[in-house]
């Protein structure tokens, strides 16, 4: 496993992404995306494949959806 999948899993055993989620309530922009992605440069989550992190924000949203419809 890399450096990139081991940040990705370390991630996605935090609260992280759904806080995200929830403070965007299932929805933001590409200000906010990068916003993000910026934070998980500063706590140290990288390196990390973005495009997967995306995917888990997504997975993370549709939850999210579906609890608070």
């Amino acid at each position: 496993m890399d450096a990139k999948e081991k940040n990705l899993k370390k991630l996605s055993r935090t609260n992280i992404p759904m806080n995200f989620v929830k403070k965007n309530e299932g929805s933001w922009d590409h200000e906010k995306w990068e916003e993000f992605c910026a934070a998980l440069e500063t706590k140290k989550y990288t390196p990390i494949d973005f495009g997967e992190v995306g995917a888990l924000l997504e997975t993370k949203k549709a939850t999210y959806l579906k609890k608070n419809k």
